[in-house]
């Protein structure tokens, strides 16, 4: 059932100064207090689907959904789960299956036409979207809007009540482990990533065993603890400066599983199409891998 609200009294009193994230707030931020109208019928939207008047804005409302719902929902599969926070939030603690966007910093305009464009190709589908900032406020609201103007049925648009804030009181709602995702994962076999002249081959083993045989021109990061945000970290900055976009990426990894599969998960946050990164069959335990290394 749909709740709808109207805020009743403003309260004032805020005053918070950070670079980043959609909690920070400015002198005089108002805050919506406590709901007093009825409630209505609304086809297609979950018991937790709720609508509110943001004052802060004006009369501008927001529909907002509980932290665990957000959790099952991308689970399911059906619902964009987009997640609007900076890398450093985000790449610290995530929902399995979301998607990343940034709006932050909020006064870099260049992100919320990058939202646009992201919104314009990837959530045109009719499907509901559920946004997680840092608290549900700022970065919610302003992601709202840039949704809106690409075209999205605000209707569509839900905030996560609370944000990532709330997420973390959830267990196990914010996690690093990517290797579950459900992603489409492709595999190559080893011999003829080996013939292919140029081939960018990432390999995803610790530096010792990198250095203990490679195959030749291939780049390394270290995914072996595949869990650590710092590492996946170091993986998205390869993958920025080094890694073309426009053609195939292939990882090797000790087996062709988990390391592999966390380095596509982070190259598809920083925008590479999923239809373009395999993982080498077998990993280093191939015989042609194995033949093909050097030192």
């Amino acid at each position: 059932m749909k709740k709808k609200f109207l805020s009743a009294v403003l309260v004032s009193a805020m005053t918070v100064s950070m670079i980043a994230g959609c909690s920070s707030g400015i002198t005089g931020e108002k805050k919506e207090s406590a709901a007093v109208e009825s409630t209505v019928a609304a086809e297609g939207t979950t018991a937790g689907e709720v609508t509110s008047a943001a004052e802060n804005t004006g009369k501008e409302e927001y529909q907002f959904v509980p932290a665990e719902d957000a959790v099952k929902a991308a689970a399911d599969g059906k619902t964009h789960v987009l997640d609007v926070r900076e890398w450093s939030n985000y790449g610290a603690g995530r929902v399995a299956n979301s998607e990343w966007c940034p709006i932050f910093p909020l006064e870099d305009e260049s992100l919320a036409d990058q939202m646009k464009a992201y919104a314009e190709e990837n959530l045109k589908d009719g499907e509901k979207i559920y946004i997680i900032c840092n608290s549900g406020q700022r970065g919610a609201q302003k992601s709202t809007k840039v949704l809106e103007e690409a075209g999205i049925d605000a209707g569509l648009i839900y905030t996560v009540e609370g944000g990532a804030k709330a997420l973390a009181k959830e267990k196990g709602a914010l996690t690093t482990n990517r290797a579950e995702e459900g992603i489409d994962w492709q595999y190559a076999k080893a011999a003829d990533v080996i013939a292919k002249k140029d081939a960018q081959i990432v390999d995803v083993r610790d530096d010792d065993t990198y250095a203990g045989g490679h195959l030749e021109n291939s780049l390394q990061v270290n995914l072996k603890d595949f869990e650590s945000a710092d590492a996946q970290t170091a993986m998205y900055e390869l993958a920025a400066e080094k890694l073309n976009k426009e053609e195939p990426v292939y990882f090797l990894c000790y087996s062709g599983n988990k390391c592999a599969k966390t380095a596509i998960s982070v190259l598809k946050d920083a925008g590479f199409d999923e239809k373009n990164l395999f993982i080498i069959e077998n990993g280093a335990k191939d015989g042609d891998v194995q033949a093909a290394f050097v030192k």
